[in-house]
């Protein structure tokens, strides 16, 4: 889809799906929340920076939505090895509106997909920012900004974790752990979507009730019952196909347990511990697999058609993010608490 503008007067651009944007011009600085010194006590500042100028392929982005993910704190706790040195912006996704490129039309509503945005360049987490304009894709219709931010992180890493590294099948079990989390329920929708019958589990009944918004197969509330029993109730007794696990502990062993003949777990997260211990037996008495994910260990090209299928997923309405909480720059401690708390059903959003 593309999006065109069809009419310009006094400084205002009218976009397709009838919305009509104010294009900021004169601005000359602008606000970015900056991570001076990572570490378990990382120091992160909001000031002011000069406007960028985008080079040849790039474009300028006046942002309005960033995402506010695992990733982020994974790099400011000086986590990830191959992270650029601080300072650094972080923000590995966002919306906004175009303001400088060759390729889009001045106004254009666009999703950034981040590629290492937010880990060895700086990120969304910033008013303005420079993006290759290979990393820009038009807003689906009737998305807003917030709900854009939202989509291509957690989505593209469910989508691939169930395609890419789970091999997952039409009519096959998938349970998906912390379903209610950003990854979690773009995992429960793209399962469904793909002909699977998601299982969702859970840990308390205010998740539970959001979980069902996304018409899983079964729902394993862990207030009320074990992993493995619920997915033995839910498969009657058969077992899961594929699960995705984006919260470790001793999570990933029960999960490995209750994989039927064949089965997968894909490790994407750690919410709950970087440790687990496993029993042998339940890798070797049914040939079952764990999975390591890493999207940085995936080729460009299977990224990006998996990205358009995801878009088109969108503009078919099969699925649609879901927004926890939004919080401004300046309220930065706020959401990385929200985010740490493990409270948050669905994104944190940074509208800007």
């Amino acid at each position: 889809m593309s999006i065109n503008i069809v009419c310009h007067m006094d400084n205002k651009y009218q976009i397709k799906h009838n919305e009509t944007y104010e294009i900021e011009k004169g601005i000359d600085k602008m606000k970015a929340l900056v991570v001076e010194k990572f570490g378990e006590n990382a120091e992160i500042v909001l000031e002011t920076r000069d406007k960028p100028t985008p080079n040849q392929g790039e474009a300028l982005v006046r942002i309005y939505a960033a995402a506010l993910n695992p990733l982020d704190l994974t790099v400011k706790s000086d986590h990830l090895s191959f992270a650029k040195n601080p300072p650094l912006v972080l923000g590995n996704e966002g919306a906004g509106v175009v303001e400088y490129s060759s390729k889009f039309p001045k106004g254009s509503k666009v999703i950034i997909q981040g590629g290492v945005l937010g880990v060895s360049k700086d990120g969304t987490h910033q008013e303005l920012m420079v993006v290759p304009e290979n990393q820009l894709v038009p807003l689906p219709k009737n998305f807003s900004f917030e709900e854009g931010a939202a989509l291509s992180v957690a989505y593209l890493t469910a989508y691939l974790a169930l395609t890419y590294s789970g091999e997952i099948q039409k009519d096959e079990w998938v349970a998906v752990a912390g379903a209610t989390g950003s990854v979690g329920y773009a995992a429960l929708q793209l399962a469904k979507a793909l002909g699977a019958k998601p299982i969702a589990i859970v840990s308390s009944n205010e998740k539970a009730k959001q979980a069902s918004t996304a018409q899983p197969e079964a729902i394993i509330n862990l207030s009320q019952e074990e992993i493995v029993q619920g997915i033995n109730r839910a498969t009657n007794g058969r077992g899961i196909n594929l699960a995705l696990d984006p919260v470790g502990g001793n999570g990933t062993n029960l999960l490995l347990h209750s994989l039927a003949q064949a089965g997968r777990v894909v490790s994407i997260g750690y919410a709950a511990g970087m440790e687990t211990t496993i029993n042998i037996m339940d890798l070797l008495a049914k040939a079952t697999k764990l999975i390591g994910f890493s999207i940085y260990a995936i080729p460009e090209e299977v990224i990006q058609s998996a990205f358009q299928h995801i878009i088109q997923l969108a503009e078919e309405g099969k699925i649609r993010p879901v927004i926890d909480s939004t919080f401004p720059l300046e309220q930065w401690s706020q959401a990385f608490s929200r985010l740490t708390s493990r409270k948050a059903i669905g994104k944190i959003i940074f509208t800007i």
